[in-house]
């Protein structure tokens, strides 16, 4: 029988129980007297079986519509897809060479005309892209503005702010949407760049250009700015002849004197002709040259010198709400086309639903944590967030999956060993169990590693590790490595990480994770007396020390070893769920089924980089329902699945196929329905939910981030759901989860409840927030290590003394 908790008494909700939340979506008025027509041409020449074929389609229509200048888009009718263009930009090319095909158009003469008021899904994207398109030219046009790219962010050429070196870019990105009343709307969100305010050095050296290669930046040529990428520097300054001209080799510099607009800017009058000159390649296959002079490093904000500045660049929801209805003031109010006059309201979309309520969670013991509806606030839903973490350390409840710790090794360098090695083991042993005392106690077997006379890069510590390890003659179980961090660039794959996760199965029968030496190098002092020196975490170190030790614990031993905190005890409307996510040719698949009793993730590889095949998503579902299907409840009937990012039409017919022959087998109910369920993690313009309120007697607004679960459908196949927002406390301003049914009927509103309830299953920070479902998460957390790239050619061949410390 369950036993119900309640850790504390929780104050029921004073007030609505429908809340009225606002978005960042605003109606486009006007649509009534707007229409288009659009030319179908049929595209031949490429095989619609192919794996390519849909990556071909789109970087057909992305160079089409940059070569034309022309909103270009698909439309698909009767299984086939046309490419249609506006007749009043021309006909394209007959033939259009690819990375690897050549498509053919053909005209069919046949046209579509548009119209924006009636309802026509299979339209939708057409009058979108010809919509984005509208709204887009303006803003590329006004001076005040620059773009990185087409598609990109505007930004104000006036920096917000300047700190240090560093000048902050204020921008904002728009997005053509349907709105939640009716019609269009226009998405307006908030962004900003952190751009290095000296540029390049004026007479750039190869070696300091080399040492920057790859990186962004920012060319401000002239009155027209955009960002590029370094590629090199080139062998002649900007006052040598090297630029075809109207038939002549002129200079950069004069080049950029007869392109620009004039008067010219004092960057380009001043220019010295001595000065140098950087290679630099923008969306094309082109390699394009520009003045050293007028280029400044873009930071990333995970760089040493950007993370410094990366609160700046983090916007509270009251901020944000103010400034992106500044923007639709200053730059979206009117748009001409033609002789039809288009206007943005200056009043967002607003929405009022019912929050979906936390589901209750099953923990050790049969115990409970439950939420009555009754009780829905945000001091319930902060207190229901705590108790999460206190039921995992209670030896009445604890985690849900009770067994014994397997094998375990812990992998440390030898400089660590030496030290604080051993105080270490003991500060992890005692979190790992006070979380999991049901384990069986913590005792890995450790394995030491030479350290000290080897360069600490990626090749060195990988065949120092893989000598340790394969003389210490282990058998199958789980290992916990530690590693030196070495020097990559921002947002580049750890290869030495990659490499330990991928190999040790193969090689050692071991699941690995890593963790690296900074943290505990910089927690631990040394104490000496009486000529013993003992080290012991710094008192200025503790708490922060000891929240990671108790992190590493749960999502570095425990969860690598199958150990879930708690599951679901609230149904969900699918009876098994699916994830799936492709990165650098790994498959990862995640199935979850009797609300979490049943969790199996499984990784393939895959020749395909984000796009599988029909017969791959067969097997690869049929395998994974095998192997747990005789431990359902029984013949799921609902099966869903969520796809992180596209779905292609080609997986969705292998999933169908694999429902098919698991019927067959006995594995599935004979009237089983499918459901694909896609979830964008990012957009160019995410749709925002803000919780607005006005106090009338203070008059003034009061806007914050939406309380979590609170959702909105803004489409019959699509809809957002906020699982990161109050009370929990997050930097910034939430971003709700954008959901669309790329095929099946489950309505939307169970598919993002499902997802909802999914993200509840916090088991990487158990008092927290998660925004991704755990059947995303999971695949997520295999793939950021597995599926990075590391070079085992320069583990088995590469000369140490050489190994670049850079990962590319």
């Amino acid at each position: 029988m369950q036993k119900p908790v309640n850790a504390v008494h929780f104050a029921p909700f004073a007030g609505r129980s429908h809340m009225s939340i606002e978005t960042n979506c605003f109606r486009i008025d006007g649509l009534e007297a707007l229409n288009a027509t659009y030319r179908l041409y049929q595209i031949a020449n490429l095989r619609r079986d192919s794996s390519d074929y849909y990556s071909n389609v789109q970087q057909l229509v992305r160079r089409l519509s940059f070569q034309m200048k022309a909103p270009v888009t698909t439309y698909d009718r009767a299984g086939e897809t046309f490419l249609v263009i506006p007749p009043e930009f021309g006909e394209p090319p007959d033939r259009v060479l690819l990375a690897r095909a050549l498509a053919v158009l053909k005209d069919t003469r046949e046209t579509i005309d548009l119209d924006f008021t009636v309802a026509n899904p299979d339209l939708d994207p057409v009058r979108i892209r010809f919509l984005q398109f509208i709204f887009q030219g303006p803003l590329f046009r006004d001076s005040r503005l620059w773009q990185p790219g087409a598609g990109k962010p505007f930004f104000f050429k006036k920096p917000g702010e300047q700190f240090g070196a560093i000048d902050l870019y204020d921008g904002f990105a728009i997005r053509v949407a349907p709105h939640l009343e009716e019609g269009f709307g226009l998405v307006v969100d908030l962004r900003r760049k952190l751009v290095s305010r000296s540029s390049l050095p004026v007479f750039s050296t190869r070696e300091q250009i080399n040492a920057l290669k790859g990186r962004s930046c920012l060319y401000k040529m002239g009155h027209m700015w955009f960002e590029v990428t370094l590629d090199g520097i080139a062998d002649t300054n900007i006052g040598t002849p090297s630029i075809q001209l109207e038939g002549e080799a002129v200079s950069l510099i004069d080049y950029l004197h007869r392109k620009s607009r004039k008067p010219l800017p004092p960057s380009i009058a001043n220019l010295s002709p001595d000065s140098a000159a950087i290679y630099y390649r923008t969306n094309g296959p082109d390699q394009r040259s520009a003045p050293a002079a007028l280029c400044h490093l873009v930071e990333d904000t995970h760089s040493e010198e950007g993370a410094r500045y990366q609160h700046k660049t983090v916007i509270k929801p009251d901020d944000r709400h103010q400034q992106i209805n500044r923007i639709v003031r200053m730059f979206l109010r009117r748009v001409q086309v033609g002789d039809v006059t288009l206007s943005v309201s200056n009043r967002a979309g607003r929405t009022r639903t019912k929050p979906f309520l936390p589901p209750n969670l099953r923990f050790g013991n049969d115990v409970t944590l439950s939420l009555e509806k009754k009780q829905y606030s945000a001091v319930a839903i902060n207190d229901y967030g705590r108790n999460r973490l206190t039921l995992l350390k209670d030896e009445k409840a604890g985690f849900f999956e009770q067994s014994l710790l397997d094998r375990q090794y812990l992998v440390l360098p030898k400089s660590v060993e030496n030290s604080y090695g051993s105080q270490f083991r003991k500060d992890l042993t005692i979190q790992v169990d006070n979380l999991y005392p049901s384990g069986g106690g913590y005792d890995p077997e450790v394995i030491v590693y030479d350290d000290l006379n080897i360069r600490h890069d990626f090749v060195s510590q990988s065949r120092a590790i893989r000598e340790a390890v394969e003389g210490a003659n282990v058998r199958p179980g789980y290992a916990l490595v530690m590693v030196h961090r070495y020097e990559r660039r921002p947002r580049s794959a750890d290869q030495l990480v990659a490499w330990t996760v991928k190999e040790f199965p193969d090689l050692f029968g071991l699941n690995a994770s890593v963790i690296h030496t900074e943290m505990a190098k910089k927690a631990y002092g040394s104490m000496t007396r009486r000529d013993t020196t003992r080290y012991v975490v710094k008192n200025s170190e503790r708490g922060r020390f000891f929240g990671y030790l108790r992190n590493v614990a749960l999502n570095k031993i425990l969860l690598t070893n199958g150990k879930w905190p708690f599951i679901l005890d609230t149904p969900l409307y699918a009876d098994v769920v699916i994830g799936i996510d492709v990165k650098n040719n790994t498959a990862a698949f995640t199935l979850i089924a009797n609300g979490g009793k049943i969790i199996r993730l499984s990784t393939s590889s895959s020749r395909q980089k984000e796009q599988l095949l029909k017969a791959q998503v067969t097997q690869f579902v049929r395998d994974i329902i095998r192997q747990e299907g005789t431990h359902f409840e029984g013949r799921p009937k609902q099966i869903v699945i969520h796809r992180d990012g596209r779905t292609w039409p080609v997986e969705i017919e292998g999933l169908k196929e694999a429902c098919r022959q698991l019927v067959k087998e006995g594995y599935l109910d004979p009237s089983w329905q499918l459901t694909v369920v896609e979830i964008a993690k990012s957009a160019p313009a995410p749709l925002r939910l803000f919780d607005v309120k006005w106090f009338k007697t203070e008059q003034r607004l009061h806007v914050e981030n939406p309380m979590v679960g609170n959702w909105v459908q803004t489409a019959p196949n699509e809809g957002y759901v906020c699982t990161t927002g109050r009370p929990f406390r997050i930097p910034g301003t939430s971003n709700p989860l954008h959901i669309r049914r790329a095929a099946g009927n489950m309505p939307i509103k169970h598919c993002l409840s499902d997802v909802f309830l999914l993200s509840c299953l916090t088991w990487t920070r158990p008092e927290g927030a998660m925004r991704l479902p755990i059947s995303i998460k999971l695949c997520d957390r295999s793939l950021f290590d597995e599926a990075a790239e590391y070079d085992q050619d320069a583990i088995e061949f590469g000369n140490t003394h050489l190994q670049e410390e850079v990962a590319t």
